[in-house]
């Protein structure tokens, strides 16, 4: 079962079946754990690129090097707090879990908690069918 902190793999149709985000894997916090009847909350991190910078495009973020005492990050990454992804329906197993280290640490989740709740956040629902055809390895409740 996937709980609050764990970092997942995923694909996600946002904002279309097509787009940069469901045609690669990226990594996802979980905010909430994924319990029966329960939506379940999600935050895309992403690789910190030069442009991010200047970049007006996420207003708030949490930035964080690599640190497996922190995060199973391999290179610098942004933790986009302007959004998160939801769903009510699916089970996401443990095998989706990041491996080098499944979670980020307290102070992490602290951190993008208070980027997330500083100026509120748009709640992204996913079509949940969609999400199952690009991970098959979810199911439904």
């Amino acid at each position: 079962m996937i709980n609050r902190k764990d970092v997942i793999r995923m694909k996600i149709p946002f904002p279309n079946m097509s787009s940069d985000l469901a045609v690669d894997s990226h990594m996802y916090i979980c905010r909430n754990g994924s319990y029966l009847g329960r939506q379940t909350e999600y935050i895309k991190c992403q690789s910190w690129k030069p442009y991010m910078l200047t970049s007006r495009d996420i207003n708030h973020f949490v930035d964080e090097e690599p640190d497996i005492n922190r995060n199973p990050f391999m290179k610098k990454t942004r933790i986009d707090c302007d959004k998160v992804f939801c769903t009510s329906s699916l089970v996401y197993p443990d095998s989706m879990k990041t491996t080098r280290r499944p979670d980020v640490s307290e102070d992490v989740m602290q951190k993008v908690e208070s980027e997330l709740l500083d100026d509120g956040y748009a709640q992204n629902n996913l079509n949940e069918n969609e999400l199952r055809s690009l991970n098959p390895v979810l199911n439904m409740i």
